[in-house]
Order: C-alpha cells, then structure tokens, then sequence
C-alpha cells in the first residue's frame, strides 16, 4: 500500500467513525418562558373536558382546519386546547442518531392518564424541511405514557416537534380528544 492510500482510508474511517459516535454535544429542550395560555387570572388553570362520542364526525360534517397553538419553550406544557398536559423526556438528541421520545400525557379535567391517544409526531425543522422517515412506531406502557421512535434529525437547528394526541379523531367539536402541543427543541 503507498502512503496516498493509506491516507485515504485513514480519512474514510475518521468520517465513518465521526457520522456512527455516540458522542460529542447532546441537544434538547430549548429553554424559555414557561407557556400560560391555559392560566387564569386567579391562578388557577382552564381545563377543557373531552368526549369519546365526539371523536366522530357528524355525517356530512365538514372537518375544517385544525389550529395550532404557539410552540413552547421547555419540555412540558399544556395542549393547544387545554386538555391536556404533556410532559416530553428523549434519548440523546443528535444529528443523524436515532431518537426515541417519551411523552406523558393526562387528561387536565379529571387528573387522570390520557390512555390510548396513540401519540403520533409531526418534526420539522422549518416549513421545506421534515424530518426523514425512520418508520416511527408509539408504544403506550404505563397507561399514559408512550415511547415513539426512532425519529431523526439530519441537520443542526432549532426544530419543532409537535405531540399529536388522538389524532384520528375528527378536531371539530370543542370536546373532541384530538389534541396536541408543540415544542422547540434544539440539535446541536
């Protein structure tokens, strides 16, 4: 072997083994003020109750637009509509490594875990740039809480990542369980 080629495969493992390390700076949270839009000027907290029978659409109903909320700083929060509080907690966030999140969700009005929502995540870094598809399973184990993974981030970046909850129901009626709660989170 000359010396080039030994150079050159020397550098080839440096980046293999660089993109496949387990280390280095891990992202986050980003951290800011803690969201109130459920607050109440008493102090005490808005909670809006929801219903199974208004997961459905009426027939003929028309679905509409769902509106978001604002993205939250941190990583808990309450939904967009106040019915529910979600905590988030994840594995090392890193560029290009394989993330697993996991989310706590209860239900504001009665206390109680919000079973069954199948949390779905929506990641994005801006409106051009999802995240790749790294086939994303939820699996709910405490009654409540769900592990949804792998998902990744391939660039550096402030990004978005918004908890959908009960996302097959129908978002029209203000009881519905559908719900969810975005937050930023940085990758370094």
């Amino acid at each position: 072997m000359n010396a080039k080629h030994i150079a050159s495969t020397v550098a080839a493992v440096v980046v293999v083994v660089a993109a496949c390390s387990s280390s280095g700076p891990e992202g986050g949270p980003v951290a800011g003020a803690a969201d109130t839009h459920c607050s109440l000027p008493d102090g005490g907290s808005r909670s809006q109750p929801v219903s199974q029978a208004s997961c459905s659409l009426p027939p003929g109903a028309d679905a509409g637009t769902t509106d978001y909320g604002d993205t939250m700083y941190n990583s808990e929060a309450d939904d967009d509509d106040c019915k529910y509080h979600v905590k988030w907690t994840a594995t090392a966030i890193r560029e290009n490594s394989n993330v697993t999140f996991t989310t706590v969700a209860t239900n504001k009005s009665t206390g109680a875990p919000a079973t069954a929502a199948n949390v779905d995540l929506e990641i994005f870094l801006n409106t051009m740039h999802p995240a790749p598809n790294t086939s994303v399973k939820t699996t709910e184990g405490p009654p409540g809480t769900y592990q949804t993974g792998p998902v990744q981030f391939d660039a550096k970046g402030q990004w978005t990542v918004r908890f959908h909850l009960f996302e097959t129901c129908a978002d029209v009626a203000p009881d519905s369980p559908h719900g969810h709660a975005a937050f930023f989170v940085d990758v370094p």
